[in-house]
């Protein structure tokens, strides 16, 4: 499972790529599946009974359980990595993915229906946003390898912007959304990880090779740290958007938001790094409990069994 890095990116800025560990891939797809589940649990069946570890509890909590796995898992794997040495293009390639997954976390509440519903006054639809995320991550990448490419060069004079045929061939925002929502949620992943398979691996160096952004004189470094806030940008738009058409968020809704946004923390552990390392062994747990967890969840909620009273 591995996203295509753009030839152009590879032409201009040649260099160690980093693919995604075996183990990090199961646990996202483990949290794919069980946010996929969870979803379409109402919010009417939360206060059923849920057995965990033997005992009673309710089916909300087997939401915030999942959180508490990723939590642990996240400060196991970061005390196994402490001698592991990161990087600031992986930490900044890291935080992407955070953002990423808080993305993902409101991307699994909607449907299909959802993506072209017109907010009205000139705004963007959540397609329309999605489309200039995809977009901007895959921009943003073009341009700092055209960048890299006359590092050498000193710094031209006037707006800082790359020649206007750097992005002649580059898709249009448009084009970077179109299908079902899992074909959008899939070219989301797919350019997050192809631009972080090369830019995770640059060196201090090059992080600090003359750039531009919006025309001013910035370094590669600030626009790689760009990349998380610019998905964080636009995921408060889209969350503005669902207020917009009157798409209010349901308890389920910011459970799941809660979950992708924990997954993602656990994941920036290791996105970036050669592997998994120490923490692979982490990684393929969480795999094995989340796979685990949201088929009793589901099946408590359709069997709905009251707790009892004195609960």
């Amino acid at each position: 499972m591995s996203a295509v890095i753009d030839p152009f990116i590879l032409e201009h800025a040649p260099g160690p790529l980093v693919e995604l560990d075996p183990a990090l891939v199961r646990a996202r797809v483990a949290c794919a599946e069980l946010l996929n589940a969870l979803v379409a649990v109402p919010d009417s069946d939360l206060e059923y009974s849920w057995t965990w570890e033997g005992d009673e509890n309710e089916v909300r909590y087997g939401f915030y359980r999942a959180v508490e796995l990723l939590q642990l898992a996240t400060s196991e794997s970061r005390r196994l990595l402490a001698d592991s040495p990161s990087t600031e293009a992986r930490d900044a390639a890291a935080a992407a993915t955070q953002a990423r997954w808080a993305l993902q976390g409101v991307l699994a509440t909607l449907t299909d229906a959802d993506l072209d519903v017109d907010p009205g006054n000139d705004q963007w639809t959540v397609r329309q946003t999605m489309g200039h995320i995809i977009g901007g991550q895959r921009g943003y990448a073009w341009g700092s390898a055209w960048w890299l490419s006359r590092r050498d060069q000193p710094r031209p004079p006037g707006a800082q912007r790359p020649p206007a045929e750097v992005f002649a061939a580059i898709p249009e925002d448009d084009d970077e959304a179109r299908g079902s929502l899992a074909d959008i949620r899939q070219a989301l992943d797919d350019v997050v990880d192809s631009t972080s398979s090369r830019y995770a691996t640059l060196t201090p160096e090059d992080m600090l090779v003359n750039a531009g952004w919006a025309g001013i004189p910035v370094t590669i470094g600030f626009r790689q740290w760009r990349w998380s806030s610019h998905i964080q940008e636009h995921t408060i738009q889209i969350e503005k958007t669902l207020d917009m058409v009157g798409r209010r968020r349901s308890e389920v809704d910011w459970l799941s938001r809660l979950i992708g946004q924990a997954f993602g923390r656990f994941g920036a552990t290791v996105f970036g790094r050669e592997s998994a390392g120490a923490a692979a062994p982490v990684f393929e747990r969480v795999a094995r409990d989340l796979n685990a967890l949201h088929p009793s969840i589901v099946a408590a909620a359709n069997a709905a069994v009251p707790l009892p009273e004195d609960w």
